[in-house]
């Protein structure tokens, strides 16, 4: 099973969502099944996944387990569940320019994951095909336990937001 999720923020996120669906349809996931959790964006119906908008914490850490690839926005509670998981997930960042975030910390939070090989990126739909192919090869890889610094940073921030 393939889990996508865009978390629970109150923008949009059709940009990810629309083309998971359609890249779905055009079987690059072959006969793998899509989830998607598909948060606040009520109008999104997608043809060729089974989604719903929320799930419960145990639901959502179940579907990372099961997952052979995640695809997620770069929300730090998700990444810090995928990552705990041994995960390498593909994450595609939420930005301002297209209305979904108020900011732009999610790039600087993908672009430090990158920089320490935790995660595979992908700014742009363009880059999703390459980006999956990328994320596929990577996924048996299991994570060591070793805990990276960026963790313990987001960790923290979590924390103080608390």
């Amino acid at each position: 099973m393939i889990f996508v999720t865009v978390g629970n923020p109150t923008q949009s996120f059709r940009r990810l969502l629309e083309a998971v669906d359609a890249m779905a349809g055009g079987g690059i996931f072959d006969e793998e099944a899509v989830l998607i959790q598909s948060g606040n964006n009520p109008d999104f119906k997608p043809q060729y996944c089974e989604h719903k908008s929320f799930l419960s914490m145990e639901e959502f850490i179940d579907s990372i387990k099961k997952a052979s690839l995640v695809i997620c926005h770069a929300g730090a509670g998700t990444l810090i569940h995928v990552l705990q998981a041994g995960k390498i997930p593909l994450v595609m960042p939420r930005q301002k320019r297209y209305g979904e975030h108020v900011d732009d910390h999610q790039i600087q939070l993908v672009e430090a994951l990158v920089d320490e090989g935790r995660i595979i990126a992908a700014f742009e739909t363009e880059d999703l095909p390459l980006a999956i192919a990328e994320a596929r090869k990577r996924a048996v890889t299991v994570i060591s336990q070793q805990k990276p610094p960026m963790l313990d940073i987001v960790k923290k921030a979590i924390h103080k937001l608390i």
